[in-house]
């Protein structure tokens, strides 16, 4: 795939965010990481799925 600066910055901006609300919540980091972990295979497999839609069209 290709990155994009805006892309990038709402991805940092995404797992900050993310970040802040497990520190105030008092979760743990194993919990960090899992939440972490499927945001990046989800947002992976968007991708997949829409570039086969802008190429198929």
């Amino acid at each position: 795939g290709r990155g994009t600066i805006v892309g990038t910055v709402i991805g940092v901006l995404i797992f900050s965010v993310l970040s802040n609300v497990f520190v105030l919540n008092n979760q743990d980091s194993s919990t960090q990481a899992i939440a972490k972990g499927v945001i990046i295979v989800v947002a992976v497999l968007l991708q997949q799925r829409l570039a086969r839609r802008s190429t198929s069209t």
